[in-house]
């Protein structure tokens, strides 16, 4: 989804996904190699008097240019997609910049019978003793300055869109409380027990054999819990429900760990054991703004067009993309968003920006170096792209020149940083700087 669209001179965009899906393992080799020579291209390039027949012209002269190459900029909506992260948020912000972000845990698989500690056969439960949701604690994630209550509820719908905000809000009431916990300033636990009404409980065992918890905050100020998700079931650490058929201490109590059973689409329910959503959120418009990060969490796509012989027919020296930020209104003076870009691998046959910018290089195969802001920041910011544009000569023709800018705690963060775009006043647009030397060979002639 674009986050602004209207008449523009620029080319449209459209990317593909082939680069990843013919040839990914290639394509990463490739990367790799481009990132090792544009490591060798940082030394410095004197000639050595001794080889003048050898190594290129002394002190060669570095050229600088400043480029307006954005060809297409916007701010893309939709991401992460869900069971991507490792960490579900739990935020509050009171007053007329309010926001208040939620989550969900399924247990869709709790039993309906127990071994009883006698031995013999399975018996049906009947009782339940001690219904507890386990949550372990993101403590560098977590934060606030009154007492914060975590409020847990039951959510479950028969209505196939379980997965709307507006729905799941709705459900939060107080007839569906099923218990909450009040956590105190100063000390941050790194795990906590919410007791869970045993009778909501027993009641789920005999009839949908499912329990679904909804949790949200309850605070006079603000205020921002993280924990650790199930993350698809990949993650060990996610939330865990565990009770006690009988009431017998020697009986070892019983773990149900989060499950989901919906959408009925192979792959996918696994995704949605456990998800952040926004009830609430007064930010500010998009407009023409180019926003990274908040909630629901944003991306920047930006699309290149740089002559060929800069990019193909020199050394590039150095490569900045500058942007001038814009203050962000009802962030928190101590909120910070490292800003993470990375290089968009696709060609010419999808034409989904939203989809474009999903299919990006791991840092792990190109490397950009990420920045750090202040929301409450503005002024020029320069985002180092030395070796992306190093790699766009090496990639297979085609390959789209773009890069996303995307917050590295994208989704499990409130703050958002938000840049001027191509269509403000010159001065103002996003724009590449370019140091480079011209192409010098190597060797005897």
């Amino acid at each position: 989804m674009l986050a602004r669209s209207g008449p523009s001179a620029r080319p449209s965009l459209s990317l593909v996904t082939s680069v990843i899906l013919q040839a990914p393992r290639r394509l990463a080799a490739l990367l790799a190699l481009v990132a090792v020579v544009a490591a060798a291209c940082s030394e410095r390039l004197d000639g050595g008097a001794a080889c003048p027949s050898l190594c290129p012209i002394a002190n060669t002269a570095v050229l600088d240019t400043v480029l307006d190459a954005v060809a297409l900029d916007s701010t893309v909506a939709g991401f992460p997609n869900t069971g991507e992260t490792t960490s579900l948020l739990l935020a509050l912000r009171p007053g007329p910049d309010s926001v208040d972000v939620r989550a969900v845990i399924r247990f869709d698989t709790i039993p309906n019978r127990y071994f009883p500690p006698s031995g013999g056969d399975s018996v049906t439960i009947t009782t339940a003793d001690s219904t507890t949701l386990s949550l372990r604690i993101d403590t560098a994630g977590t934060r606030f300055t009154q007492p914060v209550t975590i409020e847990a509820f039951e959510v479950d719908s028969a209505t196939p869109a379980d997965t709307s905000a507006a729905l799941l809000t709705a459900l939060m009431r107080p007839a569906r409380r099923l218990g909450g916990l009040t956590l105190q300033p100063g000390t941050i636990p790194d795990s906590v027990r919410v007791r869970i009404s045993d009778s909501a409980f027993v009641n789920r065992t005999r009839t949908t054999r499912r329990l679904r918890i909804g949790l949200r905050l309850v605070s006079t100020a603000a205020a921002q819990v993280r924990f650790q998700s199930a993350a698809g079931g990949l993650n060990t650490l996610g939330a865990r429900l565990t009770f006690d058929p009988v009431r017998d201490t020697t009986y070892q109590p019983v773990v149900v760990l989060p499950s989901s059973v919906t959408p009925a689409v192979p792959g996918v329910a696994a995704s949605f054991q456990d998800f952040s959503f926004v009830a609430r959120s007064a930010r500010a418009a998009i407009g023409t703004d180019l926003v990274v990060g908040g909630v629901p969490a944003q991306r920047v796509f930006v699309r290149f067009n740089v002559p060929r012989f800069l990019s193909d027919s020199t050394t590039i020296v150095r490569a900045t993309l500058e942007l001038v930020q814009r203050p962000a209104r009802g962030i928190a003076a101590t909120d910070s968003v490292t800003l993470t870009p990375q290089g968009v691998v696709a060609t010419d046959t999808v034409r989904d920006v939203r989809r474009a910018a999903g299919l990006v290089a791991s840092s792990a195969v190109l490397a950009l170096d990420s920045l750090r802001l202040a929301p409450s920041d503005s002024g020029r910011k320069s985002v180092s792209l030395v070796a992306l544009v190093r790699a766009w000569r090496a990639l297979p023709a085609g390959t789209q020149r773009a890069l996303v800018l995307r917050s590295s705690q994208e989704g499990v963060q409130v703050g958002e940083v938000r840049f001027f775009s191509t269509e403000a006043a010159s001065g103002l647009r996003p724009r590449l700087r370019l140091s480079y030397i011209p192409r010098t060979d190597f060797g005897i002639p």
